[in-house]
Order: structure tokens, then C-alpha cells, then sequence
């Protein structure tokens, strides 16, 4: 399993300030969990919001996107070089609270189903405490390179 998650971590496509994936702890064909801590020194904080800093939505959707999807995708796929662009669509996501400074938060993603190239998956995003956070299901089309 080590060998696995140390391959899909090294075949995420993203820049080291904008990936949202420090592990994965459990991935098969049908389920991955991971983990990502939102250390104080992120680049929106000080911008969203002045005086009250939030994690944007829109982080907190890649963040699960990454995790919970396209890591997936990475094991399902067998395709540890990323040969495929992963294009987003038909996302419904829900907000219940912003992770803390330094907060590890955990997300587990569940495959519905894999087919015509397009995985459609339920990602829910964890506090340390076991709280939700938030939840989304998305598809993600695969093209290839």
C-alpha cells in the first residue's frame, strides 16, 4: 500500500502551493481517504477575509477534488505518469463549517461509478474532531493527453 500512495502522490499534476494532498492513507477500486493540513501560512488567508480568515469554498472543493477524485482517478486508471486531464462538472457540494489554522482535515471519497470515462464520485471532508465539513458529489471526465 506505502508504494501505491507514495506513486500517486508523486504523480499529482500540482505546483507544491497549490496541493492539497499531504497523504493517502487508504485508496482501492471502490474507496480512497486522505488527509491535508491548512497550515496557518496558506496564501488566501490573508486575503480572505481581512480580520477573519476563512478557507475559500473553492479550496475546500479542490482540496476534496484532489483527495477524493483525481488521486482516484490516478489508482483506477493505473496511470502514475498522468497522461489525462481531469475536467470537473455537475458538482452539487454542501458547506457546514471552515477547517482551523493548522487543522488536519480528512476526506473520503466513494466511487458511484466509473464509466464512458467519467467517474462520479460522493467526497465528504472531516475535521480532527469528526465533523463534517463539507460534501460534494462531482463527475470528472477523463480526456487523454
Amino acid at each position: 500500500m506505502k508504494d501505491i500512495t507514495a506513486k500517486i502522490l508523486e504523480a499529482l499534476p500540482y505546483g507544491r502551493e497549490f496541493c492539497f494532498v499531504d497523504s493517502i492513507d487508504y485508496v482501492d477500486d471502490k474507496k480512497i481517504i486522505g488527509h491535508y493540513t491548512f497550515t496557518e501560512d496558506l496564501f488566501f488567508y490573508n486575503s480572505h477575509f481581512k480580520d477573519n480568515p476563512y478557507v475559500p469554498g473553492v479550496i475546500l472543493i479542490e482540496t476534496m477534488g484532489q483527495i477524493g477524485m483525481v488521486s482516484h482517478l490516478i489508482f483506477i486508471l493505473n496511470d502514475y505518469n498522468f497522461n489525462f486531464l481531469p475536467i470537473l462538472s455537475n458538482i452539487e457540494v454542501e458547506f457546514f463549517k471552515s477547517p482551523k489554522y493548522n487543522q488536519q482535515v480528512r476526506v473520503i471519497g466513494e466511487k458511484i461509478y466509473f464509466r464512458h470515462n467519467i467517474l462520479k464520485s460522493k467526497v465528504e471532508m472531516y475535521d480532527s474532531e469528526n465533523n463534517l465539513i463539507s460534501k460534494l458529489t462531482a463527475n470528472i471526465k477523463v480526456l487523454q493527453k
